[in-house]
């Protein structure tokens, strides 16, 4: 049985997907246009994710993975990067405002979900920068040694 908020979501569920895009959008630096490639890859993924919000039987983690990827290459905060979720949530509330609080448990779980995501893609990006370096200072002992 589908729950009142569900059918809201379902019957605005473009409007939904546009909103949340631009919201997106929006937020990240420099380009703010939603033909970017950036915003291209990110609209790709959020239907799913939308999906998966609706119902727990959809797998979250591939589109938390390739969303959450692409944030944590982006100069901003995992605060900001992460509230993405909330923003889903925002929307969601505002369409069905008299059933309470809807997907409020799901979307808390999928936010822990893209976190642990988002930290991840962090520290390899991190790792990779320091492993570049020790490589640039080892390649730099070399030509002074030679």
């Amino acid at each position: 049985m589908t729950r009142a908020w569900e059918q809201k979501v379902n019957e605005n569920c473009e409007a939904v997907l546009e909103r949340w895009l631009s919201s997106i959008v929006a937020m990240l630096p420099g380009e703010k246009s939603r033909e970017s490639l950036l915003a291209s890859a990110i609209a790709a993924e959020l239907d799913g994710l939308l999906d998966a919000v609706m119902d727990r039987a959809v797998p979250a983690a591939e589109p938390i993975m390739r969303i959450t990827r692409i944030l944590a290459v982006q100069e901003i905060a995992p605060s900001k990067a992460l509230s993405i979720l909330f923003l889903l949530r925002g929307l969601i509330e505002e369409l069905a405002a008299e059933c309470g609080h809807p997907c409020r448990d799901r979307l808390e779980e999928l936010t822990l979900q893209a976190f642990d995501s988002f930290m991840k893609h962090r520290e390899t990006i991190y790792q990779l920068k320091f492993d570049e370096g020790r490589r640039k200072m080892h390649m730099a002992l070399r030509r002074v040694e030679a």
